[in-house]
């Protein structure tokens, strides 16, 4: 039996990506998703041979993120699902960013605005190469995170250029700077739990990962 075709689109960042079958396309580019979010899944799709109709599923990142971006992931994807009566697959974004490396344990962080962040732990499962979170994901200020002290670990995602005097350790290896949840990443991580039994959700059950409340305020963020 051959792997079903799922879409996958991250937007919770600077980056706007969409991938499915091999194809990818990735734009960083602030406050312009609502606009070049279609057009990028009409292209991804040509470049692959697909229509819409040939969708066994969605696959979406979910957040944490910036809160325009992630309302308008999800709200494409379910619109595109329903559309086609899809199932979705919530991804966490922080588990795509820590997808998106060959480091086997990752510090992954993201700047939250406010002066917090959120972060994650994420170690890679021997049989599957993918990323497990260890203890939670949490929004937080800097100075509040618990890095591990034990191990050796990569640090990933837009808070790490902010923050890394703060989360200097020992067994901090490295960060790198421009890294971002993908869509590649969503894809494989979502391709996984569907061979793993996982049938995904319906369209309406899809709901933005914020991890800390959204106010009124947060509308433009």
């Amino acid at each position: 039996m051959s792997d079903p075709i799922i879409l996958a689109i991250d937007t919770a960042t600077e980056a706007c990506s969409v991938a499915v079958n091999g194809v990818a396309e990735c734009q960083v580019e602030a406050n312009a998703h609502s606009q070049i979010l279609l057009p990028m899944i009409s292209r991804v799709l040509q470049r692959a041979g697909l229509v819409l109709g040939d969708l066994d599923a969605i696959a979406c990142g979910v957040g944490p993120g910036g809160f325009t971006g992630v309302r308008i992931g999800v709200s494409t994807a379910q619109a595109l699902a329903m559309a086609r009566g899809l199932p979705v697959y919530p991804v966490s974004s922080l588990q795509a960013l820590a997808a998106a490396t060959v480091q086997p344990s990752v510090l992954a962080a993201l700047d939250a605005r406010k002066g917090e962040v959120y972060a994650a732990v994420y170690v890679q499962d021997e049989r599957t190469g993918l990323p497990v979170l260890q203890g939670e994901e949490r929004v937080c200020p800097p100075g509040a995170v618990a890095w591990p002290h034990e191990g050796g670990y990569w640090g990933l995602g837009s808070a790490w250029p902010l923050y890394h005097s703060e989360w200097q350790q020992d067994n901090v290896l490295g960060w790198t700077e421009d890294a971002y949840p993908q869509a590649d990443a969503v894809l494989r991580l979502a391709l996984a739990r569907h061979l793993g039994g996982d049938e995904g959700c319906r369209p309406d059950q899809l709901e933005p990962h914020y991890i800390r409340p959204f106010l009124p305020q947060d509308q433009q963020k």
